[in-house]
C-alpha cells in the first residue's frame, strides 16, 4: 500500500472516530439533561408580612433553596399609589428572591411610570437580578401590566409572576404575561366572601375545575402550595374580618360542623370583639389535603421549584413530609 493511500485510509479512520466521539458527547449530553429533567424540584418558602427578621431555627430547620421575600407592597387610593415597604430587621441568610405586590386597582395607566419606579427605588437592579411581580390582573388592566412587565425584563434578567387557575384555563381571554418564568399559586381559589365556602384556602374540588390548557401553557410553570391558616368571621351572612388563629374560644362558641362554629357569647378574640351568633369559618391546610394536591397536579406540571406559603407556617409540618410533597413533581428544567 502507499505511503498517500495510508494517509488517507488514517484520515477517515480518524473522521470516524471523531464523529462517534461527537454523538457519544451528543448522547450523554441527552441522558444528562433526562436525568436532570426527573430530579426533585427546589424547595423554596415565601416570606409576606411588612417586616421580617431572621429566624434561624426555621431556617435550618427547612433549609429553604430560596426565600421568596415580599419587599414591596404597592396598593391604590385615588387619585395615588399606596406604598408599603418591608423592613428588614436583621438580613436573611439564604438567598433571597424580591417579590412585589401590586393590587390591581394599582393598575392605573397614568401611573405606570410610578409604579415603574417605586419598584427600582425598593429593589434596585444593580443589587438584585431576580424579581417575582405579584398581580392578579383583569383584562381590563392586562395591557398596563404586560407593559409594566416588559419594561421590568429589561432590568431584571429573571423575571417571574405568579398565577391563578382561572389564568392558565382561560389563558386566550386572559393573556401570557411577559416573563421568564410563572408560578401558579394553588390556593385561595375558592370565594372567600361565600358563607358556605368551606375552606378558602385550600379547596382541591373546586382546584380540580380548573385544571385545563396545561400542556399548551407557553411559560415553563413553578408550583406555590399554602401552609397558613386563617379564620373568616361571618355576621348576618357577610364577611367582616379575617384572622389568623383558628382555635376559638372554649365555652363561648358551639361547634356547627367541621371547622365551623357558632359564637354563644360575646367576647373579644384576637383582639376583636365577636358578637353572639357571629359565625367562624376555620379555614386550615393539612397534609392529606397537599397531598391530595399532588397527586391532581403531578401529572399537569413538571415544576423547578416548590414555594411554600410562608415559612412562619412550616413549623405545623414536619420537614420531611414537606420534602415528600415536593418529590412527587420532576423538574422540567434545573436552573441555577
Amino acid at each position: 500500500m502507499s505511503h498517500a493511500l495510508i494517509l488517507q485510509t488514517l484520515r477517515r479512520f480518524a473522521v470516524v472516530v471523531i464523529t462517534l466521539l461527537v454523538n457519544l458527547w451528543g448522547t450523554d449530553g441527552q441522558f444528562s439533561q433526562a436525568a436532570d429533567s426527573s430530579a426533585s424540584p427546589k424547595i423554596s418558602y415565601y416570606h409576606w408580612a411588612n417586616t421580617y427578621t431572621n429566624q434561624p431555627t426555621l431556617i435550618q430547620t427547612y433549609q429553604p433553596a430560596h426565600l421568596y421575600l415580599k419587599l414591596l407592597d404597592i396598593g391604590y387610593q385615588h387619585p395615588r399609589l399606596v406604598i408599603h415597604p418591608t423592613r428588614i430587621e436583621t438580613p436573611p441568610t439564604v438567598p433571597v428572591i424580591p417579590v412585589v405586590f401590586v393590587d390591581n386597582a394599582a393598575m392605573q395607566d397614568d401611573q405606570l411610570e410610578t409604579l415603574y419606579q417605586q419598584i427600582h427605588t425598593h429593589i434596585p437592579p444593580n443589587r438584585y437580578q431576580s424579581l417575582q411581580v405579584d398581580c392578579d390582573w383583569t383584562e381590563q388592566t392586562r395591557e398596563t401590566y404586560f407593559s409594566l412587565l416588559q419594561r421590568l425584563q429589561t432590568d431584571y434578567s429573571d423575571l417571574s409572576v405568579t398565577l391563578r387557575l382561572h389564568q392558565i384555563k382561560y389563558a386566550k381571554r386572559t393573556g401570557v404575561p411577559p416573563a421568564k418564568r410563572a408560578l401558579l399559586m394553588y390556593y385561595n381559589m375558592s370565594e372567600i366572601r361565600d358563607p358556605e365556602t368551606d375552606n378558602y384556602i385550600l379547596d382541591n374540588a373546586v382546584g380540580k375545575t380548573y385544571l385545563y390548557n396545561f400542556a399548551e401553557y407557553p411559560l415553563p410553570l413553578d408550583l406555590a402550595l399554602p401552609l397558613y391558616q386563617q379564620t373568616r368571621i361571618i355576621r348576618d351572612s357577610k364577611l367582616v374580618h379575617l384572622a389568623a388563629g383558628i382555635t376559638p374560644t372554649p365555652n363561648k362558641t358551639e361547634l356547627l360542623a367541621a371547622n365551623h362554629y357558632r359564637v354563644t357569647q360575646g367576647h373579644y378574640w384576637q383582639d376583636y370583639y365577636l358578637y353572639p351568633e357571629d359565625e367562624l369559618r376555620l379555614d386550615t391546610v393539612d397534609m392529606p389535603l397537599l397531598q391530595q394536591a399532588t397527586q391532581l397536579l403531578a401529572s399537569l406540571m413538571q415544576p423547578n421549584e416548590i414555594i411554600f406559603y410562608t415559612l412562619n407556617d412550616a413549623d405545623r409540618f414536619d420537614a420531611a413530609d414537606l420534602n415528600a410533597i415536593a418529590n412527587t413533581f420532576t423538574s422540567r428544567s434545573q436552573t441555577p
